[in-house]
C-alpha cells in the first residue's frame, strides 16, 4: 500500500502533497482539502443475500391431500403461475398450502413469504400497499428505501424479485385485487392463495382452481389412524366412519376427536359419538347458525375441559384478535394461564404458530366466542377485554419510549412503572409492534365500539411509531380517526389536534391530499382552542408538509416559519432548529438558494446543541445543495462530504447514496470525471448493500455514462 502525505496552509501559504510506495486504487491530490478524496472507491458489492422462511410450520399431523399437492406441483413447475386453494372453513386451506410450501421449499431457492389477509383485513379491504412493504423489508430493502406509493412499491417488488425462485403463499384472501401486486414475475416463482372464495378475477388471468372438499370416510380414517394407531381404529371401524360423518369430513374437528380419545385410552369411539350426540341435543341450534354437528363436537370436546381451562376458553374467545401470547391470556384470565393452556393445546381447541404465538381456528373462535356469551355474564367479558386492551397499551406505551424523546400528550410514567415491559433497542420495540400489529388495530377497534376513550387516543398515539416508521399508513388513518371521535367525545382539543394530525400525515402518504387538508385545518382550530402552543406547532409542521407535497413552497414557507416562531417563543430550541431545515427545504424547491441556506445554517447549531447527529446529517446533505446552487462548489462538497460520514454512521444508506451522488455532480461541475465516477461507485454499493435494486440499475446507467470515452 502507499502513504499518502497533505500539506496544505491557508491564505496562499505553501501546498506540498507527497506520494510514495504501491499505490493501489484511487489517489486524488489537490490543493484544495474540501476536494480531498485519498480512499480507494469500494468495489460494488452484491446485493444482499436474504432468504426469507416466513411459512408458518408445517401442520401437525397432516395426512391425505395426496390429490391436491400433487395438482400444485404440477401446475407450479413452471412459473410464473398463480394456484387457488379454495373451499369451507375449516375443511384445511391453509393446511394444504402450507404443507406444499414446506415440501417445495428446495425448490424456491429465494425463499417464502407469507401473509394472512384475514389477520390485516380493514373492514373488507386490505392494505396491500402494507403487505408489500413488509415483503420487501424481508427481502433486504431497507426502511428508508421503501417508497410510499402503492404502485411504486409493486413496481420496487417486482424489480427485487426478476429472475428469483420464490414462493409467495397468500392466506385467507377475499378478492383478486389484493392478490395480484403481490405477484412476482419471474419464471421461477410461484403464488398459492387460500381463500374460501373461488377468487374468478385471478382463475380469468389463468390461475388454477384447486378445490379442497370435506374428507371422505377413507382420508378420515386415515386421519383418525395417523393419531391413534391402526390398531385402535381396526376393530371400531363403523362406528369411526359414522364419526367422520359427523364431524362433517372437516380435520379440525376430527383432530379434536383424535385428541379427546388420545387423552381417554379406556374410551370407545362409540362412546364419544354418544357424547357428540347428547352435545348436540343440549346445542342451541339457531345459534349454531346450520354448523350443527361440528359445533356439537366442539361443544363435546369443551365440556370435558377442566373449569380453568374452560374459563380461559370463553375469555379467548372475547377477545377481538387473531392470535395471542401467554402474557394476553395472562391479562384476559386474570391470572397465569400456563396449565390452562396446555389443556387447550392438547384438546386442538389453539394451536402455537410461532414461538410464544397461539391462535384459534376461525370455527373454534366463534364457539369459544358463544361460550363466553351464555357461561360469562356481561361484565365479566367486558373486563376481561379491559384486561387485554390496558395490557396492549402499556405495552405498546413501552415500546414507544424505546424510542426515544418525541412530543406526547398521554404521560404514562405511572401505568409503566413496575410492568416489566423492557426492550433493549428501537428495533426490539418496532419488532414487537409489528408483530402484534393486526391484533393491536382490532383492539383499538373494540375499545373504540365501547367508548373506552382514554385507551383509544393513547393507543393511537403510541402506535405512531410503529404506523410511520414502517408506512402503516391504512393503519395509521383508521387508528387516529376512532382517536378523533374519542377525542371529540372527551371535549380534549389538544387530543384531537393530535389525532387529526397525525390521521393527516397518513392521509398525505396515501395520497389524499384534500382530505389531508381538510383534517390539518381542523387540527390546527382544536390546537388553538388547546391553548397549548406545542400542538399548533406540530399542525403548522404538518400544513407545511402538506404544501410541499402539493408543490407550494411559498405556502410551505409561510408555515415552517410561523411554527419556527412558536418554538422560539417557547424557548425551544431543537424545534426551531427541525423548523428551520423544513424551512430550508422549502427555499430550495421555490429555487430560493440564498435563503436556503441562511435557514439550513441557524438550523446545524441548533442540532449540534440538541444532540441530534441524525438531523445534522440531512442539514449538512441540504446545505450542500443550496451551497451548490449558489455556485459555492468548495463549501459544497464539504459538506457533502460531511453529510456522507454522518447519515453513514446514522445507517440511513438512502441520505449517504444521496450525499455521494451530489459529490458526483459537483465532480462533474468541476470536470473532475475520475472523481464523480469514484463517487457514484459509492452510491451504487450503498444501494446494493440496502437492498435498492431498482435505484442500482439507475447508478449504473449513469456510472456507465461518466465512464464513457467523451461522455
Amino acid at each position: 500500500m502507499g502513504e499518502a502525505g497533505v500539506v496544505s496552509a491557508e491564505g496562499g501559504g505553501i501546498v506540498r502533497n507527497e506520494l510514495s510506495g504501491q499505490v493501489t486504487g484511487a489517489v486524488v491530490q489537490a490543493a484544495d482539502v474540501g476536494v480531498i478524496n485519498i480512499a480507494a472507491a469500494p468495489a460494488a458489492p452484491a446485493a444482499p443475500v436474504r432468504v426469507p422462511q416466513q411459512v408458518p410450520a408445517e401442520p401437525p399431523g397432516f395426512v391425505n391431500r395426496t390429490l391436491e399437492l400433487s395438482l400444485l406441483d404440477r401446475h407450479l413447475a413452471d412459473g410464473p403461475a398463480v394456484a387457488v386453494v379454495s373451499g369451507l372453513k375449516g375443511v384445511g386451506t391453509s393446511a394444504v398450502g402450507r404443507r406444499w410450501a414446506h415440501q417445495a421449499r428446495e425448490r424456491f431457492t429465494d425463499g417464502q413469504l407469507y401473509v394472512d389477509l384475514g389477520a390485516l383485513r380493514h373492514g373488507g379491504a386490505t392494505g396491500v400497499s402494507d403487505v408489500l412493504a413488509a415483503f420487501l423489508r424481508a427481502l433486504g430493502v431497507h426502511e428508508s428505501w421503501i417508497p410510499e406509493g402503492l404502485p411504486e412499491r409493486a413496481a420496487m417488488f417486482r424489480s427485487m424479485t426478476a429472475g428469483s425462485r420464490l414462493l409467495v403463499l397468500v392466506d385467507d384472501a377475499e378478492h383478486a385485487a389484493e392478490v395480484t401486486p403481490l405477484c412476482p414475475a419471474s419464471p421461477g416463482s410461484a403464488v398459492v392463495v387460500t381463500s374460501h372464495r373461488q377468487l374468478r378475477g385471478l382463475l380469468a388471468e389463468g390461475a388454477m382452481p384447486i378445490t379442497i372438499g370435506p374428507l371422505d370416510a377413507e382420508q378420515g380414517l386415515r386421519l383418525l389412524a395417523g393419531m391413534l394407531g391402526e390398531e385402535r381404529i381396526a376393530g371400531q371401524r363403523t362406528h369411526a366412519v359414522e364419526l367422520v360423518r359427523l364431524c362433517g369430513g372437516l380435520p379440525i374437528a376430527l383432530r379434536m376427536a383424535g385428541a379427546q380419545l388420545l387423552r381417554h385410552p379406556a374410551w370407545s369411539v362409540e362412546r364419544l359419538i354418544r357424547d357428540l350426540a347428547e352435545a348436540e341435543r343440549r346445542l342451541d341450534r339457531a345459534a349454531a347458525g346450520g354448523g350443527v354437528f361440528v359445533d356439537a363436537f366442539f361443544e363435546a370436546v369443551y365440556e370435558g375441559l377442566p373449569e380453568s381451562a374452560a374459563r380461559l376458553y370463553r375469555l379467548l374467545g372475547v377477545l377481538p384478535g387473531s392470535a395471542f401470547s401467554p402474557g394476553l391470556a395472562a391479562a384476559a384470565l386474570d391470572d397465569e394461564p400456563d396449565q390452562a393452556l396446555d389443556v387447550l393445546l392438547d384438546a386442538h381447541l389453539v394451536e402455537e404458530f410461532a414461538q410464544d404465538r397461539y391462535r384459534m381456528h376461525d370455527l373454534v373462535r366463534l364457539h369459544a366466542a358463544r361460550r363466553a356469551r351464555s357461561a360469562e355474564p356481561p361484565e365479566a367479558r367486558e373486563s376481561a377485554l379491559r384486561r387485554a386492551a390496558e395490557w396492549y397499551l402499556t405495552g405498546a406505551a413501552a415500546a414507544d419510549a424505546a424510542m426515544g424523546r418525541r412530543l406526547r400528550l398521554a404521560d404514562h410514567g405511572e401505568r409503566l412503572s413496575g410492568a416489566g415491559w423492557s426492550f433493549a433497542s428501537r428495533g426490539e420495540a418496532l419488532d414487537w409492534l409489528d408483530a402484534e400489529r393486526a391484533d393491536l388495530l382490532a383492539v383499538l377497534r373494540a375499545a373504540a365500539a365501547r367508548e373506552w376513550d382514554e385507551i383509544v387516543w393513547q393507543l393511537a398515539e403510541a402506535l405512531w411509531p410503529l404506523h410511520h416508521d414502517r408506512g402503516y399508513h391504512a393503519d395509521c388513518a383508521e387508528a387516529n380517526a376512532l382517536g378523533v371521535e374519542a377525542a371529540l367525545r372527551l371535549a380534549a382539543p389538544a387530543v384531537e389536534a393530535r389525532m387529526r394530525n397525525q390521521a393527516a400525515r397518513a392521509q398525505l402518504m396515501l395520497g389524499e391530499l384534500d382530505q389531508a387538508r381538510d383534517q390539518l385545518v381542523r387540527a390546527r382550530r382544536a390546537a388553538r382552542a388547546s391553548g397549548d402552543p406545542r400542538m399548533e406547532a406540530v399542525i403548522l409542521e404538518s400544513l407545511g408538509r402538506a404544501a410541499l407535497v402539493q408543490g407550494e413552497p411559498d405556502a410551505a414557507a409561510e408555515s415552517f416559519a410561523a411554527a419556527s416562531a412558536i418554538h422560539e417563543r417557547a424557548g425551544n430550541g431543537r424545534g426551531v432548529g427541525m423548523q428551520q431545515y423544513h424551512l430550508g427545504l422549502a427555499y430550495l424547491d421555490a429555487g430560493r438558494h440564498g435563503e436556503a441556506a441562511a435557514a439550513l445554517g441557524r438550523a446545524l447549531p441548533l442540532m449540534v446543541a440538541a444532540g441530534d447527529t441524525l438531523s445534522q446529517g440531512r442539514i449538512h446533505l441540504e446545505l450542500a445543495r443550496a451551497q451548490r446552487g449558489l455556485g459555492r462548489r468548495a463549501e459544497a462538497t464539504r459538506s457533502a462530504r460531511t453529510a456522507t460520514e454522518i447519515t453513514r454512521e446514522c445507517r440511513v444508506p438512502v441520505k449517504e447514496s444521496q450525499a455521494w451522488e451530489l459529490l458526483a455532480d459537483l465532480a462533474e461541475d468541476r470536470g473532475d470525471r475520475e472523481e464523480a465516477a469514484d463517487c457514484l461507485r459509492r452510491a451504487l454499493s450503498i444501494c446494493l448493500a440496502s437492498g435498492n435494486l431498482p435505484g442500482a440499475e439507475t447508478l449504473r446507467a449513469r456510472l456507465a455514462a461518466v465512464d464513457r470515452p467523451g461522455g
